[in-house]
C-alpha cells in the first residue's frame, strides 16, 4: 500500500511510506454506484436528491438524463445513507463504504506478480483507458465505457473493478491519517461524524476533470463527510 518514491516519479508525501498491508475477504463492485441505482434510494424516501452544486451546474434532473453513468453530488453521509438503505432492502447487514485499503487493493493489486500496480491496468499513464482531463470528455461517462473485454482500452485493474480511474472521485470509510496504515487506529468515519467538528474523509481514484497524476491508485484526495461536489460518487463493498 502507498506509494515508493524511487518507482513513481509523481508519488505524494502522504503515499508514504509503502508498506505491506494484510486484508480480511470483502468483495467490490465492478463499478461506482449509478444514478439509476442510487434513484432507487431516492425514490424510496432514503436518501435526499443529489443537491445542485455551485458550479458546472449538474443538476438532479440532468443525472436522470444519464441513468448508466456514476452518480455525483453525493456527500459521505449521502453515500452512507445508501448503503444503510441498501442493506435493509436486501437483508443483507454487510454493505459499507470500502476502507481506504480495501479501495487500494482492489484498483492496483495483482496477486499472480505480488506486485502493486500504479494505475489499475499497469505503471503507464493511457488516456484510452479511463476518463481523466486528458481524455478531453469534461464530464462523466458511462460506466464500463473502458471495459476489461478491450485489450486496447481496458482500464480495468487486476481483479475485474473498472473505473477506479478517472470518471468520479470514489468516498471511502477512512479518516485522512499518516501512513502506515492500521485498521486499529481510528481510522473509520463513523466513529467522528457524530463530533461536533468534522475531519477529512478519503476520496480515491482522480475523476474527469484532474489531472491523470491524481488518478494513480495510490493517491489520496480528502474532503469534509458533508461536501457534495459535482465529480464526488462512491463505490461499495460487501464483507461475510
Amino acid at each position: 500500500m502507498g506509494s515508493d518514491k524511487s518507482r513513481d516519479s509523481q508519488a505524494q508525501d502522504n503515499e508514504t511510506p509503502q508498506h505491506r498491508v494484510e486484508l480480511d475477504a470483502f468483495q467490490i463492485g465492478k463499478y461506482p454506484v449509478t444514478v439509476a441505482e442510487y434513484a432507487l434510494a431516492v425514490r424510496a424516501g432514503a436518501v435526499r436528491k443529489p443537491p445542485k452544486p455551485f458550479i458546472y451546474g449538474v443538476s438532479w434532473q440532468s443525472q436522470l438524463q444519464c441513468l448508466d453513468h456514476p452518480v455525483v453530488c453525493v456527500s459521505w453521509k449521502d453515500a452512507t445513507a445508501y448503503v444503510a438503505w441498501l442493506s435493509t432492502v436486501t437483508g443483507e447487514p454487510g454493505w459499507r463504504l470500502p476502507n481506504e485499503a480495501e479501495w487500494e487493493k482492489a484498483a492496483r493489486w495483482d496477486t499472480k506478480r505480488g506486485v502493486g500496480q500504479i494505475y489499475p491496468w499497469g505503471d503507464s499513464f493511457d488516456k484510452a483507458r479511463c476518463n481523466t482531463s486528458e481524455s478531453g470528455v469534461k464530464t462523466t461517462t458511462s460506466v464500463g465505457s473502458y471495459p476489461e473485454s478491450d485489450p486496447l482500452r481496458s482500464g480495468a485493474s487486476p481483479c475485474g473493478a473498472e473505473d477506479m480511474a478517472g470518471n468520479v472521485w470514489e468516498w471511502t470509510n477512512s479518516v485522512d491519517k499518516p501512513y502506515p496504515y492500521s485498521e486499529n487506529d481510528g481510522r473509520y468515519v463513523q466513529q467522528y461524524v457524530d463530533k461536533a467538528f468534522l475531519l477529512n474523509t478519503i476520496l480515491r481514484g482522480g475523476s474527469w476533470g484532474y489531472k491523470p497524476w491524481t488518478a494513480r491508485a495510490a493517491h489520496r484526495m480528502h474532503n469534509q463527510p458533508d461536501y457534495a461536489c459535482f465529480d464526488f460518487g462512491f463505490r461499495i463493498v460487501h464483507v461475510p
